[in-house]
């Protein structure tokens, strides 16, 4: 429980530094003047989506460990490029999750397949945990829902963003007060629909890189 609460923890703040990163990249740094560029978990940590939601989970046996920290502030009226901006911005966490992913495979390949690590070996565990928690991250966030990077990137193109504008979801004190209450409601509708697809997300890295998981 201690290593997937410290994966987790930390995934979820490179997830938001990404962000952070890639909008400082296109001119906005206003999260890293705000400090938000950094590894101290007290400054990312989201008390509901970082501590609760986590431990509610791993209590109930769901399965995956989901939740998030504190979204890093961006200004998408600084960024230089405009709406193409903030789609790299939107997906920049995604893209880390994924990464990790893939880094904590080629690991797991080369310690047990060529070194000959065991499974219950205390570093293989870690990468196991490093490998699932980022697919779950990267798919759940994916997930075109209000408050979810797969939202905002899709705000990004015209269509989306003229038929977005015509619903309550326009409205910032709207979201603030019902956005997270609402994606949480849709997730648990959709949640076998989502739970196929990191199963079928797992599976491919499992015969990609050849893992016993």
């Amino acid at each position: 429980m201690v290593i997937q609460i410290a994966v987790f923890i930390y995934s979820v703040i490179l997830h938001e530094i990404a962000h952070g990163w890639a909008a400082n990249k296109f001119g906005d740094d206003t999260a890293k003047v705000s400090g938000r560029l950094s590894l101290n978990p007290l400054v990312h940590i989201d008390p509901f989506g970082s501590i609760f939601v986590p431990l509610l989970l791993m209590i109930s046996q769901s399965g995956f460990l989901f939740g998030w920290a504190k979204p890093v502030p961006v200004n998408p009226y600084r960024l230089r490029g405009g709406q193409a901006a903030y789609r790299w911005v939107s997906i920049a966490g995604i893209t880390v999750n994924f990464a990790l992913a893939i880094f904590s495979a080629i690991v797991l390949k080369i310690t047990t397949q060529y070194l000959g690590f065991t499974a219950n070996h205390l570093g293989v565990i870690l990468f196991i945990e490093l490998l699932k928690i980022n697919v779950v991250l990267g798919v759940f966030n994916l997930i075109p829902f209000p408050g979810f990077d797969g939202f905002n990137f899709l705000f990004t193109f015209k269509p989306v963003a003229a038929l977005v504008l015509r619903t309550p979801f326009r409205d910032p004190m709207f979201m603030a007060r019902y956005g997270l209450m609402i994606s949480i409601v849709l997730i648990f509708v959709m949640l076998p629909v989502i739970s196929y697809l990191l199963n079928f997300i797992l599976g491919l890295f499992v015969t990609i890189f050849g893992l016993y998981l």
